[in-house]
């Protein structure tokens, strides 16, 4: 398949050769096919065949070349988070401005690969004050709140989920029976929380949320991928640490 980014002009040559034409071409080729007998009705047909097969193969091309894209760009992402982490081990000293820039590369990593207005939001666990403090938010609308104090109800639930070491699914916090029963504002309705360790120690807790209920099904965000995430953030947290 040719190289879509050689020029608009190409490109634009391309769609029509692939997309617009065939469904006339075929058309064409099975009027005069009509008047042909033997061996070149054969190949009319074969010919139409193959240009039926034009569309979807071309949408098949298109759909491997951008997922392709897209983990190149996700490659690009997560390779500077490997590095930072690195720096924060063997030079102690520049550690806090490494977890600022590595959980900036994380959030909006993980709200972008989600879509349909997906947040992503990381909150460092203060033991000795018993709180959760923000510490990066991405995705979706802001003002979510600073902190969860002790006494809360969504500190205690966010304790809890913190506690579960697997993500904690909350397909509509309006249901009764909701593990979670609370979103970070903005009427979002579906929510994953996940505690961030690092070893055996806490640091945090990620937080997922969605607009609609049922946005942050297993299928559509498995419980190993919230783990990944989860655990650079606790990692990386305990650098700073």
């Amino acid at each position: 398949m040719p190289d879509l980014q050689s020029g608009s002009k190409k490109q634009d040559m391309l769609i029509l050769a692939f997309t617009v034409l065939p469904p006339g071409a075929i058309l064409i080729i099975g009027w005069i096919a009509k008047g042909t007998h033997g061996t070149v009705t054969v190949a009319l047909i074969v010919l139409m065949a193959l240009l039926a097969t034009a569309p979807p193969l071309w949408g098949f091309w298109l759909h491997k070349k951008s997922r392709i894209q897209e983990r190149a760009r996700r490659e690009a992402l997560l390779a500077p988070i490997i590095d930072y982490i690195g720096e924060s081990i063997t030079k102690p000293g520049d550690a806090q401005a490494k977890v600022g820039q590595i959980h900036e590369r994380l959030a909006p990593l993980l709200a972008e690969s989600l879509g349909d207005g997906a947040r992503c939001s990381f909150y460092s666990y203060d033991q000795e004050n018993e709180r959760l403090k923000r510490e990066v938010v991405s995705g979706g609308p802001n003002g979510t709140p600073v902190e969860f104090a002790n006494g809360s109800d969504e500190f205690r639930n966010l304790r809890h989920a913190m506690g579960q070491k697997v993500p904690v699914y909350t397909k509509d916090i309006q249901d009764p029976d909701a593990n979670l029963n609370f979103t970070l504002g903005s009427g979002y309705k579906s929510i994953i929380a996940h505690g961030a360790w690092a070893g055996d120690e806490l640091q945090g807790v990620l937080i997922i949320d969605a607009p609609n209920p049922g946005d942050l099904s297993r299928a559509k965000v498995p419980e190993t991928y919230v783990w990944v995430f989860a655990s650079l953030f606790g990692v990386s947290n305990a650098l700073r640490n």
